[in-house]
């Protein structure tokens, strides 16, 4: 075991505020009319054990959210995000895999096995991709790009519905996209048009909240970490992870080393930025399947700075764009909340498992 006595009381202390967090605002979570207050908590509530918990956020995101087409959308053909609009327009499917791997967790197989089918129409026959774009009006596929962010998010969901074929073509295209990087030791370009060329036409717009600038589609190692949107190295780093504890191919174990040690190369204030927590979840397993420390120590310090930067209530502000939690909307509270205070569970479970 990795963790002292100490680390994983303190660790464990901090599970416990999310949940009273939760609790606390239990009422005012299900009064929030969007869903990104709501995709993120069934694998939350299923990390921490609370059923009770789990079966309330379970049948409110059924009757809801949950859609004839299979897709979970706030309302009509709006699929929401209304705070966070980049959602929509770049990681349509992003959501859903969340929701499919939570309520598949749950045992919720009415729910994750409807919500898997409407995702797989994403998948790229050829390229085994996810496409993140979708007109809900018109019931349109936009098969011009597919990204790391959705395709892992998806592979993942297809990991916990034991559609491994699917997931396999999935972590393929993750793999070919780490191929084909044309800097990698600058920059990762997350996306791909079908023809299997990277979508490198990316420069000019640096503004984080507009679906069309270089951040939200390119990570950059030349740029300050902290304004980075370092997910779109994560979420692949943690699928890969997981699809090679699935099918124990050590292609996918290389290339889950190789999106975490590109986290490394960038800016020192990486390690200090929100959108890192899927790095901390991937090191955390990297360390329980390898042995190697420098993945746990790697979790740890992202871990720290969770523990040290959690509200007196149990919930977190995401500094990339709000000063305090005053000017951050509750929706988003919530999404990040229940997405720390879940994958902070299963880092633990990982740092103990040696």
């Amino acid at each position: 075991m990795y963790l002292t006595h100490r680390q994983i009381d303190r660790y464990t202390a901090t599970v416990k505020k999310t949940v009273k967090w939760a609790y606390d605002n239990h009422q005012r979570i299900l009064a929030e009319p969007d869903i990104q207050a709501h995709y993120k908590a069934p694998y939350f509530w299923a990390c921490v054990g609370d059923m009770k918990m789990a079966g309330l956020h379970r049948n409110h995101i059924a009757r809801n959210f949950l859609r004839a087409d299979g897709d979970f959308r706030t309302k009509g053909d709006s699929k929401g995000f209304y705070v966070f609009p980049c959602t929509v327009h770049n990681q349509y499917i992003y959501p859903n895999g969340w929701l499919v791997s939570g309520m598949q967790k749950l045992g919720a197989y009415d729910i994750s096995i409807k919500g898997l089918e409407f995702v797989l129409q994403f998948q790229d026959p050829k390229r085994g991709g996810f496409y993140f774009a979708f007109d809900a009006a018109k019931q349109l596929i936009d098969k011009s790009l597919m990204d790391s962010s959705s395709t892992s998010a998806a592979g993942m969901a297809c990991l916990m519905c034991g559609r491994l074929e699917e997931a396999k073509r999935a972590g393929d295209f993750i793999l070919d996209l780490l191929h084909l990087q044309p800097e990698p030791e600058n920059y990762f370009f997350s996306c791909m048009r079908p023809d299997g060329a990277l979508h490198t036409d990316v420069f000019g717009n640096e503004n984080s909240w507009d679906p069309n600038s270089r951040k939200q589609k390119c990570l950059s190692a030349k740029d300050d970490g902290h304004n980075e949107l370092t997910w779109l190295i994560g979420k692949p780093t943690k699928f890969l992870t997981r699809l090679y504890t699935a099918t124990g191919d050590k292609r996918y174990l290389k290339g889950a080393q190789q999106g975490f040690f590109f986290f490394h190369k960038l800016h020192a204030n990486a390690w200090t930025n929100y959108a890192s927590c899927k790095t901390m979840w991937a090191g955390a397993e990297l360390y329980r399947l390898t042995g190697e420390t420098g993945f746990a120590d790697t979790a740890i310090r992202i871990l720290d700075f969770y523990c040290e930067t959690q509200s007196p209530t149990g919930s977190w502000v995401h500094t990339l764009w709000y000063k305090d939690e005053s000017q951050q909307h509750f929706t988003w509270t919530a999404d990040i909340t229940f997405e720390y205070g879940g994958e902070i569970s299963d880092v633990i479970l990982d740092l103990c498992s040696n």
